[in-house]
């Protein structure tokens, strides 16, 4: 987490530079949220990007947004407090990794995350967990870096992220070294993976709802 405590203040500014199409995507994996959903968990909720949408989206709910970065727990709240949004959902945070976050069974009706599952290296028991975790029916929808099935599809991608980066006003060349040295720590699949995780824990009504490159939003019904 130190990686991200020091990158807080910047995270927003980055992931803007950085990240082709991020607006877009977090629009996307809210759109395939449910209409309802009164118990609601975000894991690693960052800078609040998405703890807004989800605040603004549902009035009334509970809303537990997770990261294990204080500093970008402290951001989160400031972001949620200068939002121009009704503020009925009852939200509150927990500074803890999401991994070691005690889930009860059968407790939310949606579980969302976007851009932080690549954090875990196994992933089929933290997915089986998930799942329990949610009601019957429960959604989970999250949105992540993906890595290509095949190795000359991946360069493509990876070369269409760095044309990106590099366009005027976007990252420095030490953003990018900074970037990439982070990269190389974390755990991708490939899409066809991530639909047989998913399915091998449980989930039912599986799909990949969006895609950009090595960015994807996927959702999964409990």
């Amino acid at each position: 987490m130190e990686f991200f405590g020091a990158i807080a203040e910047r995270y927003d500014s980055l992931a803007q530079r950085g990240m082709p199409r991020y607006g877009e995507m977090l629009g996307a994996l809210v759109d395939v949220t449910p209409d309802r959903a009164a118990v609601v968990l975000e894991l690693g909720c960052g800078t609040g990007a998405l703890t807004v949408r989800l605040s603004a989206r549902y009035p009334g709910a509970k809303l537990l947004a997770v990261d294990g970065a204080r500093e970008m727990v402290a951001l989160a709240q400031k972001r949620l407090r200068q939002a121009t949004i009704r503020r009925t959902t009852d939200v509150s945070f927990e500074v803890r990794r999401f991994e070691e976050f005690e889930l009860r069974p059968q407790t939310y009706d949606l579980i969302a995350s976007n851009m932080s599952l690549h954090h875990i290296e196994d992933k089929a028991p933290f997915y089986a967990r998930l799942h329990t975790a949610l009601k019957p029916g429960g959604l989970f929808a999250f949105g992540d870096e993906l890595t290509a099935a095949l190795p000359h599809v991946e360069e493509v991608h990876w070369n269409g992220w760095l044309e990106f980066a590099r366009q005027p006003d976007h990252l420095t060349e030490r953003e990018i070294s900074e970037i990439i040295s982070h990269v190389e720590e974390e755990h991708y699949e490939t899409l066809p993976d991530q639909l047989t995780l998913l399915k091998s824990v449980g989930f039912v009504g599986i799909d990949c709802t969006w895609r950009y490159l090595n960015y994807a939003v996927f959702v999964a019904s409990a």
